[in-house]
C-alpha cells in the first residue's frame, strides 16, 4: 500500500510540473494524469475515492460509503449553487441526511453480460444476441415462421 501511495504522490508532483489548467491545449494532459491517479487509487482502496480528494461527476450513479453506516448505498452527486450534494437512489428531494456522512464513493461495476458466440449461427457474421436468446434473433429462420 505504501508503494502505491508513493506512486500517487509522484503523479501529483509531475502533474503540477507539466500541466497548466489555463492552457486549453493541455486538457488531454490533465485528463491523462487524472486517469493515472484513478487507476492507482482503484488498486489502493479497492476503487473507493475519498470525497476530500475528489467528488464524482454530477448525475452519474455511484456507490456511496458512510462513516457512520456499514453498508454502501447507490446514489448520485448533483452539483448545485452551494457546491453539491449526495442523493440516495433515484429520489429527487432526498439529499443524504445530516445523520449520514458520505466519506467515499466508487463507480458502479459494469452490468453482467452473458457470453455471446463470436459468430452468428444463422448468418456466419458477428453475433448480436446473447447465446441464450438465439431463438429471438431476427436472423433465426424459425422465428419468421412463428
Amino acid at each position: 500500500m505504501q508503494e502505491l501511495e508513493k506512486i500517487m504522490e509522484e503523479i501529483k508532483t509531475e502533474k503540477k510540473k507539466h500541466w497548466d489548467p489555463a492552457d486549453e491545449s493541455d486538457k488531454i494532459i490533465g485528463w491523462c494524469f487524472d486517469k493515472c491517479m484513478d487507476i492507482v487509487r482503484n488498486h489502493l482502496n479497492d476503487g473507493w475515492i475519498p470525497v476530500e480528494e475528489k467528488v464524482p461527476d454530477s448525475g452519474i450513479y455511484i456507490f456511496l460509503s458512510f462513516t457512520n453506516f456499514t453498508l454502501p448505498m447507490i446514489g448520485r452527486y448533483e452539483k448545485d449553487s452551494d457546491g453539491g450534494a449526495f442523493y440516495i437512489g433515484d429520489e429527487e428531494e432526498t439529499c443524504v441526511s445530516q445523520d449520514l456522512y458520505v466519506n467515499a464513493w466508487r463507480p458502479l461495476p459494469d452490468p453482467y453480460r452473458p457470453e455471446q458466440p463470436e459468430t452468428c449461427k444463422y448468418t456466419g457474421g458477428s453475433c448480436c444476441w446473447p447465446i441464450d436468446q438465439c431463438s429471438d434473433c431476427p436472423n433465426n429462420p424459425e422465428r419468421s415462421e412463428k
